[in-house]
């Protein structure tokens, strides 16, 4: 008896030897690839590779299967491709990938194992079978291992192991990102996090060393941040103002750039080294070196942002699906005072960010769960989350700590169930209205009248900025 009461007083010594922050590396890991298993979407032809993905995918069987970025073979047999490419017509009257092609760079390694392992077996090497799904899907998989190291990496640097931990848990799990790495895993949003990850702990490094083979990765980095995606350089804000904390840090900020230009030219040439290949791809395909593939009839509506709607909205308001990020502020907020330097470039970055996201004539971003423009953004967010959780693991008051704490896991786990209730159908992947929202309130999956709650944008009316729903038919 006396050996059991002793075992229970060193419990909390034993406690603290555990590293937090690894567990939940795990867990997250196991997590994600214990759900991606279980809904086995790589064993349906209408998800991995289809939709957007299509585009951002496209250059990889048609580079190495078909062996024809212009696609021509689209246009000799239509009918046999019209599910695996969709090319748009260019100016010259050539087939050309709508998108650029930073994703099918960042797919790249799995799609050559895949594609080798199908080679070897005998088995389907078309580049859309099962067997490419699902090695997009364990790829996919392994940037977010790589970006939870990069981010524990980044945590660690402030903030003690259990607090770490925590908040990687609400990151990843507490967010709609969870989506975005388990059914939609091809999207952009979990690679752009993975680049985003790592732009913050080359950013933080560089401005410690300023060394040249920093400089290289960030400008490697950088580039492929905007060759998946290229509002998301914006994300090139947090480097210029880090270690900004107010107007008196800007001379000081300017003479130490002045000083590393070695250092930042490095940066910008292995920026644009990375868009070298998209750049010559355009320019056989359409003529010139560069190339809207959306279209005139998509673009920005700045003088409209839709602010209130993009953060608020029961149709797709990020702040609506994903509330655990008002945690991600209020630590910010409780991080001002020490790390004022840290935080007014991500405060920055978010104004203009949110500004931009709201500002696009679909400020809803289409089908998917919640508002995923944001989700990349998260690793950014990561720092807010970190505070939040330190302060909740320094307050030696119990009736502040059990709240806070329990408050962080409930957020955890209600995110987990409208993923569920968006698996099932109960929140729609464009529809939702106030009435459809609370009529669905933790149910999880659809019933009664749900669907007459439902109404469906306008697209052509939304491209003009003019925005009307109209009822699910």
């Amino acid at each position: 008896m006396a050996s059991f009461f002793n075992r229970i007083k060193a419990l909390p010594r034993l406690l603290r030897q555990l590293d937090f922050s690894k567990i939940s590396v795990f867990l997250i890991v196991l997590a994600t690839v214990w759900y991606a298993l279980d809904i086995q979407y790589w064993k349906q032809k209408r998800y991995i590779i289809a939709g957007d993905v299509l585009h951002y995918y496209a250059y990889l069987p048609a580079t190495f299967i078909y062996k024809d970025l212009e696609l021509k073979f689209v246009s000799v047999k239509p009918s046999d491709y019209q599910d695996k490419f969709w090319p748009v017509r260019t100016p010259i009257g050539k087939n050309g990938i709508m998108t650029t092609m930073g994703m099918s760079i960042l797919y790249a390694p799995a799609f050559l194992v895949t594609h080798a392992v199908a080679l070897l077996s005998g088995g389907e090497a078309d580049g859309f079978s099962p067997t490419y799904r699902l090695g997009l899907i364990i790829g996919g998989w392994v940037y977010l291992f790589l970006a939870l190291l990069a981010l524990r990496k980044v945590l660690l640097r402030y903030f003690s192991k259990p607090a770490v931990g925590l908040a990687l848990l609400m990151t990843v799990l507490g967010t709609n990102l969870f989506h975005y790495e388990t059914a939609e895993t091809t999207m952009s949003h979990g690679y752009s996090f993975f680049l985003f990850s790592c732009f913050l702990l080359l950013t933080i490094k560089w401005h410690e060393q300023p060394k040249l083979k920093w400089a290289a990765l960030l400008g490697l980095t950088s580039g492929l941040i905007a060759l998946v995606r290229p509002t998301n350089a914006l994300i090139g804000l947090v480097f210029i103002l880090w270690n900004v904390g107010g107007l008196n840090d800007i001379k000081t900020k300017a003479l130490f750039f002045l000083k590393q230009y070695q250092s930042l030219l490095t940066l910008i040439a292995f920026a644009i080294l990375i868009w070298l290949p998209q750049l010559f791809y355009w320019k056989l395909v359409t003529g010139s070196y560069f190339f809207n593939g959306y279209g005139d009839d998509q673009g920005f509506f700045f003088d409209n942002p839709q602010i209130y709607n993009n953060l608020f909205s029961y149709r797709k308001g990020w702040l609506v699906y994903t509330p655990i990020m008002l945690l991600a502020f209020t630590g910010l907020a409780i991080w001002w005072k020490k790390r004022k330097a840290f935080v007014l470039p991500l405060l920055i970055f978010t104004l203009i960010n949110i500004y931009i996201i709201s500002s696009w004539w679909s400020w809803w971003y289409g089908g998917g769960f919640g508002l995923r423009a944001y989700v990349e953004s998260y690793a950014l967010y990561a720092l807010g989350f970190g505070a939040f959780a330190q302060w909740i693991f320094s307050k030696k008051l119990i009736y502040l700590k059990i709240p806070a704490f329990l408050l962080a896991l409930t957020l955890i786990a209600f995110s987990y169930f409208q993923t569920r209730q968006y698996f099932y159908g109960a929140i729609h992947y464009v529809g939702m209205t106030k009435e459809a929202y609370w009529h669905q309130f933790l149910v999880l999956k659809p019933y009664g009248e749900y669907y007459k709650l439902l109404t469906i944008p306008d697209m052509d009316k939304a491209r003009k900025g003019i925005y009307e729903f109209h009822p699910e038919k």
